[in-house]
């Protein structure tokens, strides 16, 4: 008499289940640190792009160029605009600028020597000093910082948006939408704090459009 075969429920193979789940798991392991470099690159991209310097209220700066760390500089303290690499005319005072808020993320660069403004005159490319120019809302002399990693910064003007430039990164200061001479050394530049106290008096109040 044969025996009859068994009909009962045959247990699943545990090696055949056990190597797509392992694999499965391999997947999203390495799925998920492909992700974490990709967020940390990211991140490290985004912290470097937002650097900038601290600005304090009230401060002095020298304004560096990176190309040949010349200074910003009012040739004798007069409204002829150029580079210095140094200049030691009235303590420094025609080199020295300090940031007044104007509102909105935009500041007037003041010279120390005679409290003037950083001017874009009549908003075209020749830069000079005004003492407080209204045109256009006072575009032409209101600036901020654009963040371009290690330390240094693009200053933009509010009319036309374009930055303030040494022309291929010679002495004569103007403007340009972007310029990536020397990647953009003769465009970027860095506050460089001076121990200047303030006179007693002086206001430090934003400037009102």
């Amino acid at each position: 008499m044969n025996n009859s075969s068994h009909t009962g429920i045959r247990c699943p193979n545990a090696r055949s289940t056990s190597q797509p789940l392992a694999g499965i798991a391999l997947s999203k392991i390495l799925s998920l640190t492909r992700l974490s470099i990709f967020i940390v690159f990211s991140l490290c991209f985004i912290g470097q792009f937002f650097i900038t310097q601290n600005v304090e209220a009230g401060q002095y700066y020298r304004l560096q160029l990176k190309h040949g760390g010349q200074f910003l500089d009012a040739d004798h303290c007069g409204n002829k605009i150029t580079l210095n690499p140094g200049s030691d005319w009235e303590n420094g005072a025609c080199q020295l600028w300090r940031l007044v808020p104007a509102g909105g993320g935009w500041n007037r660069l003041q010279l120390k020597h005679g409290d003037q403004y950083l001017d874009a005159d009549h908003c075209g490319n020749v830069m000079s000093l005004n003492s407080g120019s209204d045109w256009e809302n006072g575009a032409c002399q209101l600036w901020r910082l654009v963040p371009a990693g290690n330390g240094w910064n693009r200053l933009q003007l509010k009319h036309g948006g374009q930055y303030l430039d040494a022309d291929h990164c010679g002495n004569r200061i103007s403007l340009n939408p972007g310029s990536d001479w020397e990647n953009g050394a003769c465009q970027l530049w860095r506050l460089v704090p001076q121990p200047v106290l303030i006179d007693e008096g002086t206001n430090l109040n934003p400037v009102n459009e």
